[in-house]
């Protein structure tokens, strides 16, 4: 066992209709489900580049904290923490038996003592609270240490006997500032399948010449020593020493041999430029698909009518009836063999079985596309890829696939030049009968949440979607709200959190009662992690010490959400208008929204959103409002109580 180990790991993270879900719907998976119902999706030249898989290494985590494991045999653990700096310099304790674990700590230079019972004399602020995101929630105890000098903090930690020789850690340790050289980690590949290596890197960055998202430049030569334990979905531990290629870029890698989740948690030290001893810790979750889908190379266009085509992708590795979300790009190629864009397709779509027992997927093409392009001989598809549709992971990809018999119809050379919604998302199934209800306004909640809209008494002429404290997915999530709207003609929806996200998913994937309301806004968020959140690793690695509580969710990462993203049309995204918060901010007080989950953020958030990370490229942005935050609880109000935004979405609601 490593010095580095032994130091670092202590030893070994309206009308109110209720709907209510149960767990045999979760994850339903057959033919009958949905096929009816998805849409054909399909954009111009000029949205292929935005529909294209981002880059892995640019939907990394950011980390301003360290996050130690508390496990071992009864007795003290001991743990040495530099503090490179004292800008809100905090502790935290995660555990479910904390008041069994006795806490001492030993400021640079200074003698040990009780954090709980002396902390106050030396300074140190103590505070009880909750970390989590939404109702998935645990219990925290968070130390500020306002007097702290640069150096070597000491903290000691006793196990009882009841809890040692534990599988899994008693606790958690945290220690967090705001110092702006932070640690910046993600997966170097977005295909994680059974049986692929997945590469785990991480670099020091400067939050002063690196703000905002992205991949930052690495401060070559700070980093002296990392390692990344892995945990599989089997419970077993995998520790890894990661390697500096001379860049500053430390990287390990495995091939995982189970499907199912992930967790990674990365631990860096070194100095920083300005001299000092650095520690940090960065938590990834992912997903790995049991299969890998291989694609074919010699996909077949048929006619389906006067100006469709069905283009069918052999594709090996999948079993039949399985959902994919599928996507490629069409090109042309001239007499000369000159290539040019045409459009983008993609969709959900059910593997089917043909003739010789082969299996495909399909994808449909309006040749009105063709027509509105450049005369072509003959087209191909690129960039082809399919994906799981409750992780995003990618099961599959290839380039140029030529479909030598795709033409424009003799009905689509009569296009206009028009782009219509039926080019875009296909023909609308009839479904609503003539004497239904009118329209409603939707009200839905997010990810393992209470009823967050509560009386909702600036709504009216509203339903209520109420699938309280559970886990889903965005595929699984949309596809409840369209079970519990399928009895209405059409609906709006005024979205919190998560619901916002599955609301989008919905509206481009899914014909629903969406595609039939009529108003200004069709969707309305507030405080949706668009672009996920850095929560979302964390309380994936503390479950495992809290009980499974609401469990992981990968559409909530960075990487997850970036997956999911790249599938949502302009079209669609249109469509969406949102709105952010986050603390009041002043200038005498050290201001947060949750203290407990600030460690883990970077400002301005909501207690659980970063603004940066909730922003929808291509949707409507409606402000940044401060004073309120994600949810009750919190030291602002909850940012669905605030009754004038309330009343604004409202009244401006589609239905």
């Amino acid at each position: 066992m490593s010095k580095f180990k032994n130091r670092i790991f202590g030893g070994t993270l309206g009308v109110l209709l209720v709907f209510s879900m149960v767990a045999a719907a979760f994850g339903q998976k057959t033919k009958s489900s949905v096929s009816a119902d998805f849409k054909n999706l399909a954009g111009g030249a000029d949205e292929i580049s935005m529909m294209r898989l981002p880059a892995p290494d640019s939907l990394g985590t950011r980390s301003k904290s360290a996050m130690f494991p508390i496990g071992g045999e009864a007795g003290f653990r001991e743990f040495e923490i530099p503090v490179d700096s004292t800008e809100n310099f905090k502790l935290m304790l995660l555990s479910p038996n904390a008041k069994a674990l006795n806490l001492a700590a030993a400021l640079p230079n200074g003698e040990f003592f009780d954090l709980r019972a002396s902390g106050f004399a030396r300074g140190v602020d103590f505070a009880e609270t909750t970390y989590g995101l939404d109702g998935n929630q645990f219990p925290a105890e968070v130390y500020g240490f306002g007097a702290v000098k640069p150096g070597l903090l000491r903290v000691r930690i006793e196990i009882p006997a009841a809890l040692a020789g534990a599988k899994n850690p008693v606790g958690y340790l945290v220690a967090a500032s705001d110092s702006p050289f932070r640690l910046y980690s993600y997966l170097d590949t977005l295909q994680t399948t059974v049986g692929r290596e997945i590469g785990i890197s991480a670099v020091l960055f400067d939050t002063k010449t690196a703000p905002g998202t992205g991949r930052p430049e690495a401060l070559a030569g700070t980093i002296h020593e990392s390692t990344v334990v892995i945990r599989t979905p089997k419970g077993e531990t995998l520790e890894l020493p990661m390697n500096d290629a001379g860049d500053g870029r430390f990287r390990a890698a495995f091939v995982p041999r189970d499907g199912g989740s992930y967790t990674a948690q990365i631990f860096s030290r070194g100095i920083t430029p300005e001299g000092n001893d650095f520690i940090r810790s960065a938590e990834q979750s992912f997903e790995v698909a049991p299969q890998t889908a291989v694609l074919g190379s010699t996909p077949r266009a048929t006619p389906v009518d006067e100006l469709r085509w069905r283009v069918e992708l052999p594709v090996a590795g999948l079993e039949t009836g399985r959902k994919v979300i599928v996507h490629a790009e069409v090109f042309g190629r001239d007499a000369d063999g000159n290539e040019f864009p045409v459009s983008w397709l993609g969709g959900m779509a059910l593997t089917e079985t043909r003739s010789r027992r082969e299996t495909i997927v399909a994808l449909t093409l309006d040749s009105r596309w063709l027509a509105q392009a450049a005369p072509a001989k003959n087209y191909l598809l690129r960039n082809v890829r399919l994906q799981d549709p409750d992780s995003g992971v990618v099961l599959g990809q290839t380039d140029d696939l030529s479909v030598p018999n795709l033409r424009a119809t003799d009905a689509a050379k009569s296009f206009t030049g028009v782009v219509t919604d039926e080019m875009r998302q296909g023909r609308q199934p009839v479904r609503i009968s003539a004497d239904a209800a009118g329209g409603k306004l939707m009200l839905v909640h997010g990810y393992c949440s209470g009823d967050a809209w509560g009386a909702a008494a600036q709504f009216t002429n509203y339903v209520k979607f109420l699938d309280l404290n559970k886990n889903r997915t965005h595929d699984q999530f949309a596809n409840l709200i369209k079970s519990f709207g399928a009895s209405l003609p059409s609906y709006g929806i005024v979205a919190h959190s998560q619901g916002g996200a599955a609301a989008l998913h919905l509206y481009t994937y899914y014909w629903s009662g969406l595609d039939s309301a009529t108003g200004a806004r069709l969707i309305q968020s507030v405080g949706t992690p668009y672009q996920g959140t850095a929560l979302a690793g964390n309380l994936a690695i503390l479950g495992q010490i809290f009980g499974a509580g609401c469990g992981s969710n990968n559409d909530l990462t960075y990487s997850g959400a970036a997956t999911w993203l790249a599938n949502i049309p302009a079209w669609a995204r249109a469509k969406v208008y949102y709105h952010t918060t986050s603390f009041t901010d002043v200038w005498y007080r050290y201001d947060y929204c949750n203290i407990a989950t600030d460690p883990f953020l970077s400002d301005p958030d909501d207690g659980v959103v970063e603004k940066a990370y909730a922003q929808l490229s291509g949707a409507n942005n409606l402000g940044h409002k401060t004073g309120w935050c994600h949810t009750s609880g919190m030291r602002d109000p909850a940012q669905t109580s605030d009754a004038s935004r309330n009343s604004n979405m409202n009244s401006n609601a589609a239905r």
